[in-house]
């Protein structure tokens, strides 16, 4: 049974549990002060009572309630009290009516290319506003990035996974974050960059197109080593050929070699939306992208034990006497024994597979540059042919355009909720430019006192904070 107050902090009613996970509650809750639906994220014992986490976890909860911007979901409010014996702390969120990516393909396995592109630059352009301002998020994965039923994409829990890396869980067993989208830097120990923010969205991306993970495994351990020394299996072939390279790109195992930060990512899939030639955009002077699928060898550098070179499958031996290919073999498994012994560690300090070690401070983050398009293209933009459909449906269709589409929500009985009302500007755009869509939302009814209403008990699995209709783990689950 719930031993939590209904009331926290004198101000915020916990009505629901939206989710559950290594971190705590998610709860849909209602701010009694503003009269306005929140979700609160009720921290786990295990690190509120840790000094140091709640050190971080305040700095970090500053840090995240300064992020405005419209794909970043806000914080509102934080707080800490004492109630029966137990330290909580609390952050109070902005409320996502909808689903969490996680949830969303968990059942439908696969999106369309233009969803794809959709989700993947409304997330590069929070993480945009993010590295911008100084801050790495360390832990991008589907059930932190959340699908709102009108469409719009935001991210959440900046922060937490590095303020958790300072708490030992190994006496509870729990686990926090996920080695599926964890950057090679990170899995061999080093601290997390705004390229190892664009590495694991670039992994989800992945995930939106392919329909499965990049790599898998029995355990994390497993996981991480391929993140390092692996390349993952081509996307199918009906993805486009400059969505592949994008995604090759973002997810390139040598930092220099991917976007630098969420801006530049972003610029890159506005260039492909619009049909931009991609060698301005993807294109690096001299060294090569480790694509997905690519064959030959890969360069592992490892923590104190120089450079291995790790053969790939079908690559060819050089000729050589047999004492120097035994001498090479036996390097090579010490290496990789190495490897292991030291993405062990790095999972072990980290207390969960997406955790990075703790840094002197943020980090500030690198602009990037795209390079301009030889020609420009004009998109032809005709209101009527958007006005009336499902709002989804027309943002994801002028996002594949190269545009850039902002939501508006007009409260109208005239019009079914989440329908188009209004496209503008309409004619003749140029790539990138900025389009408002306007979409319906019903009046809200307000309940008589007699009649109070309640909570169907909705949740949202174990990511996010929206109000999916899953309970419990799946076998896709990345963690909380």
């Amino acid at each position: 049974m719930e031993t939590r107050p209904r009331l926290l902090g004198n101000r915020y009613e916990l009505r629901t549990v939206l989710a559950s996970g290594g971190m705590g509650r998610v709860w849909r809750a209602h701010d009694t002060l503003l009269n306005r639906p929140v979700a609160v994220k009720v921290l786990r014992s295990e690190f509120t009572g840790n000094p140091a986490f709640l050190a971080r976890f305040r700095a970090e909860a500053q840090h995240a309630a300064a992020l405005i911007h419209p794909n970043i979901a806000s914080v509102f409010d934080y707080g800490e009290l004492d109630e029966d014996g137990e330290h909580l702390a609390y952050l109070v969120m902005e409320l996502v009516e909808g689903d969490s990516l996680a949830t969303v393909l968990a059942r439908d396995r696969r999106l369309d290319v233009a969803q794809s592109l959709g989700i993947l630059r409304s997330t590069a352009a929070a993480l945009a506003a993010a590295h911008a301002a100084g801050v790495v998020h360390r832990d991008v994965k589907p059930g932190n990035v959340l699908v709102a039923r009108d469409g719009a994409v935001k991210i959440t829990d900046f922060g937490i996974a590095w303020s958790a890396s300072s708490v030992p869980l190994t006496q509870t067993g729990q686990v926090i974050g996920t080695a599926h989208y964890l950057s090679p830097e990170q899995a061999q120990g080093g601290k997390a960059t705004p390229a190892s923010d664009v590495y694991a969205l670039g992994a989800v991306a992945y995930e939106c197109l392919a329909g499965r993970r990049a790599f898998e495994g029995e355990n994390s351990v497993q996981i991480a080593v391929k993140q390092i020394r692996e390349y993952p299996d081509p996307l199918p072939p009906d993805i486009p050929a400059d969505v592949r390279q994008l995604v090759e790109r973002a997810m390139a195992k040598d930092p220099a070699e991917r976007f630098p930060d969420g801006t530049a990512l972003r610029d890159a899939v506005d260039a492909v939306a619009a049909g931009r030639p991609t060698a301005a955009v993807l294109g690096r002077g001299g060294g090569a992208v480790a694509s997905p699928g690519r064959t030959g060898t890969a360069v592992l550098p490892l923590p104190g034990a120089g450079t291995v070179m790790a053969p790939a499958s079908g690559a060819a031996r050089t000729a050589g006497s047999g004492r120097r290919a035994f001498v090479r073999m036996a390097l090579g498994g010490l290496a990789l024994l190495v490897l292991v012994a030291a993405v062990v560690g790095v999972l072990q300090r980290t207390t969960g597979d997406a955790a990075n070690r703790p840094s002197a401070g943020t980090t500030s983050a690198t602009t990037g540059s795209t390079a301009a398009p030889t020609s420009v293209t004009v998109v032809p933009v005709v209101a009527a042919d958007y006005v009336g459909r499902k709002v989804t449906d027309v943002q994801a269709a002028l996002v594949g355009k190269g545009l850039r589409v902002t939501l508006s929500p007009v409260t109208t009985a005239a019009t079914a909720a989440g329908l188009v009302t209004a496209v503008a500007p309409a004619g003749e755009l140029s790539p990138g430019s900025a389009v408002a869509v306007s979409y319906a939302v019903a009046p809200v009814v307000v309940p008589t006192p007699q009649a109070p209403v309640g909570n169907s008990g909705g949740g949202a699995g174990e990511h996010g904070n929206g109000d999916g209709r899953r309970h419990g783990k799946d076998k896709r689950d990345d963690g909380d």
